[in-house]
């Protein structure tokens, strides 16, 4: 068992930073090794090494937020795919310094940028300790937390780190602890921190002094994440039904296997599992084309399924891919969505924040950006951050251009704009969580591709651990076929990140931030909703308008033929008026033919729900006459004769199958 850490922390950790950091430098040019044991600030982040996170991607999504923290511009990861026995996740960031690094040890889920007594140079600007030290990013990660989320796949790993103007490299081999529960508990009784695991430090001499970055080497990967990363277990359950299957049948299995996947090659009680790889590049492709042509399989997907899913159409190692390009901060596949003009979306809705209030339309200049139009602070312009992984560059999944239609009367996508900035100031920290300001779209299309980004999504500092969230931050109003067509957006410049939970994966949901953006997310969906409908109103109206003056039209033209087959002017024409008015033939000087509404309504079998099939059925019959009366046909009939004429076309037109 680790040795317990004396209770009285803050001055000797202190202290055993300085003996660390003088330690390591006395051995610096020695290249002797330095050996230390990693420790926590508070007991529940031990918990870090036995896992908080739940999938391969929420590790590397951690430590890929360390090197846009660090300033990085480029992250390439390795996974050595399909084995998936190590991986190193390289960027070329700012390196930590042996400070830097000690401070890390010692303080395992610290965070620099909430507590100044830990700042430590180059690791946050001087002036400001939310934002990183060059490119003042603003940062996105927890010092510590995201390099311990590791243990999620290893519990061996090695740091191999660089700062710009120094000749050598700085070595850390970490090797973490596995904790019982009944060990933590423990320690939690006794109110203590304690040890997480072990380090040792060295270094290596370079002539390279303009070199830069951090390399993490992640070793003897655990097999359940192997097995998970292969997706094992889906290729499993397929052999074994086809295994059980008679000769006759297997052709068809019942699991349904991803669509798209890296191929399989597992060995399991002697026998072998292996399929081929079917992804949708080629290995001449460039890193950005595969991921593109990654997103336009599954937007393809939509012509032979009803709603492509992530978790079926991918295995596991593309939904990781995919997942983690929603969760970075990197840019759009296309572009960011404040960025849209006129010429994309001639016009939008902005969301009221009055009580009550309505969506109102806002029309844009064809080359006038949402951005310019509301005034929007969210940065657009390119991160600046490229996050490659074995060879493809991802971008954020998201396109507003070429959605796939349907059926439905509304076929283009309805585009929201809202934000909010709450005057909290009245309020104490401790009851209002400080400032907080967002902006946010809401885009309702017909179909949403992937089924997965139908939610709502919320990124802080443009970065996010949680994805959608179908559920719509709890709302309640049933009108599950509009909910269903929404993808939402909420970018929070400011605030909420405090609510965030230690695994980055969920909120605090009593934090006040996070209570005022559903309450403002719940409100803009009442209005969304209402628009909608109102849009769709109008569009069906216009559509029943339009169809139904084609159908008129067709009917006319009919008429006009016959006239001229028996050789009569279109003056001949009877004109047929089906209205209110009492029941007059041809005794009025128009010598308009009337029948009488309410007599129309008796006779015909339609119905009474079918408006328009009954509009069609008067429109034929309004045609039927006008041609009885073009071969004189109706001259010698008595107006009861003719009624019952009438009567008998409106029930043989009218009847329903």
């Amino acid at each position: 068992m680790s040795q317990e850490i004396p209770e009285n922390r803050p001055h000797l950790k202190y202290q055993e930073t300085e003996n660390l950091i003088k330690d390591i430098n006395d051995k610096l040019k020695k290249g002797e090794v330095t050996e230390a044991a990693l420790s926590t600030d508070e007991k529940v982040l031990a918990r870090v090494t036995d896992g908080i996170y739940r999938q391969p991607a929420s590790a590397l999504r951690e430590l890929i937020s360390n090197a846009y923290d660090a300033d990085a511009e480029n992250v390439e990861i390795q996974t050595d795919v399909p084995r998936f026995s190590n991986m190193i996740i390289r960027d070329d960031g700012n390196g930590m310094s042996v400070e830097s690094l000690t401070n890390l040890i010692y303080h395992i889920g610290g965070s620099v940028k909430n507590n100044s007594s830990r700042r430590v140079t180059g690791i946050t600007d001087n002036q400001d300790v939310t934002r990183s030290p060059i490119k003042k990013r603003k940062l996105i990660g927890k010092i510590g937390i995201g390099l311990f989320s590791v243990a999620q796949l290893t519990r061996e790993f090695t740091i191999v780190t660089k700062q710009r103007n120094t000749d050598y490299y700085l070595i850390a081999d970490v090797f973490l602890n596995n904790y019982s529960e009944q060990q933590l508990d423990e320690y939690e009784k006794r109110g203590s921190s304690f040890e997480t695991g072990q380090v040792k430090i060295r270094t290596e001499h370079t002539e390279n002094t303009l070199a830069h970055g951090t390399d993490i080497i992640l070793k003897n990967i655990k097999k359940s994440a192997r097995d998970q990363l292969k997706s094992v277990e889906v290729w499993m359950q397929e052999s074994s039904i086809e295994s059980d299957e008679p000769t006759t049948t297997k052709t068809k299995t019942l699991v349904d296997t991803p669509s798209f996947h890296i191929g399989c090659s597992h060995n399991i009680d002697d026998s072998e599992i292996f399929r081929d790889p079917s992804i949708p590049w080629s290995d001449n492709d460039e890193p950005k084309d595969k991921f593109a042509k990654l997103y336009s399989s599954i937007v393809q997907r939509a012509a032979t399924t009803v709603a492509p899913r992530l978790e079926t159409d991918l295995d596991n190692y593309l939904n990781m891919i995919w997942t983690l390009s929603l969760s970075v901060p990197i840019d759009y596949i296309e572009i960011h969505p404040f960025l849209l003009t006129g010429n994309d979306y001639p016009s939008v809705y902005k969301i009221s924040n009055l009580p009550k209030g309505k969506a109102e339309e806002i029309i844009l200049l064809p080359n006038e950006s949402i951005s310019e139009k509301f005034s929007l602070k969210t940065p657009v312009t390119s991160t600046g951050f490229n996050v490659r992984i074995d060879g493809i560059q991802l971008f954020r999944p998201i396109k507003f251009s070429n959605i796939p239609s349907t059926h439905a009367a509304v076929k283009k996508p309805i585009l929201f704009i809202g934000s909010a900035n709450p005057d909290l100031s009245k309020i104490s920290k401790t009851d209002s969580g400080g400032d907080l300001a967002f902006e946010a779209y809401i885009l309702w299309c017909p179909r949403v591709i992937p089924r997965e980004h139908n939610g709502v999504i919320l990124r802080i500092h443009n970065a996010s651990g949680v994805l959608f969230d179908s559920n719509f931050m709890k709302y309640q109003v049933a009108e599950h076929v509009i909910k269903g067509q929404l993808t939402i957006e909420i970018f929070v410049r400011q605030g909420l990140d405090s609510a965030l939970n230690i695994d980055r994966e969920s909120f605090n949901i009593s934090h006040p931030h996070y209570q005022i953006i559903t309450r403002w997310l719940h409100e803009a969906l009442r209005q969304v909703i209402g628009k909608y409908k109102e849009i769709k109103r109008s569009v069906t109206s216009s559509n029943k308008d339009e169809k139904n003056a084609t159908f008129s039209g067709n009917l006319d033209r009919i008429v006009k033929d016959v006239s001229i087959i028996v050789k009569k002017d279109i003056d001949d024409i009877i004109p047929v008026n089906i209205s209110e008015d009492n029941v007059q033939f041809n005794n009025d000087n128009s010598g308009t033919l009337f029948i009488k509404k309410s007599d129309f309504s008796s006779w015909s079998e339609s119905s009474k729900s079918r408006s328009i099939s009954i509009q069609y059925t008067e429109q034929k019959t309004r045609a039927i006459i006008q041609v009885l009366g073009l071969f004189d046909l109706l001259d010698n009939l008595t107006q009861q004769r003719q009624s019952e004429l009438f009567q008998a076309i409106v029930k043989v037109l009218s009847t329903e199958e």
